[in-house]
């Protein structure tokens, strides 16, 4: 059975990416402790959940394969295609960032970008700020996992 890429549906292709990832991201939980002194260490839940991210994106290929995840639903159009290219855009951005520039800066640049097409400038500096110090406070102080202040520039 010779299979050709023009005729994967998208099914496939979105359980070829999710294969990847879990892949990925099972390979690197190798990198750090299985257990640790109390219990779980923190290689446990990336090891567990990749595991079974990788069963279900094998299963899911599958059924695509046998066309039992067709959809009716289109690829969007217009003003919603422009959204998701934008908001994928942007994550790209704050990735770039989050290495450059940490936790905050980058943070604080990606809300701003999404929020400033739908609020005014006041509102979205103050959420962008305000959410980003939240969610930084709640890591490092109640959750006790610090995100990084500093990147690569600073």
């Amino acid at each position: 059975m010779k299979v050709n890429v023009k005729d994967l549906n998208v099914g496939v292709w979105a359980g070829l990416i999710i294969l990847v990832f879990a892949i990925i991201t099972f390979i690197i939980s190798f990198q750090y402790s299985y257990s640790g002194i109390v219990g779980p260490g923190p290689g446990f839940f990336p090891f567990w959940l990749s595991l079974i991210l990788i069963i279900l994106a094998v299963l899911y290929i599958y059924e695509s394969f046998k066309g039992k995840n067709v959809s009716d639903e289109e690829w969007p159009t217009g003003r919603s295609l422009k959204d998701l290219i934008f908001i994928m855009i942007t994550l790209m951005l704050f990735l770039l960032l989050f290495v450059l520039c940490g936790f905050l800066i980058a943070g604080t640049v990606f809300l701003f970008v999404l929020f400033v097409r739908e609020f005014k400038l006041f509102v979205t500096v103050s959420m962008s700020v305000g959410i980003t110090l939240f969610i930084y406070i709640m890591f490092n102080n109640v959750l006790k996992v610090h995100l990084p202040s500093n990147g690569i520039l600073f």
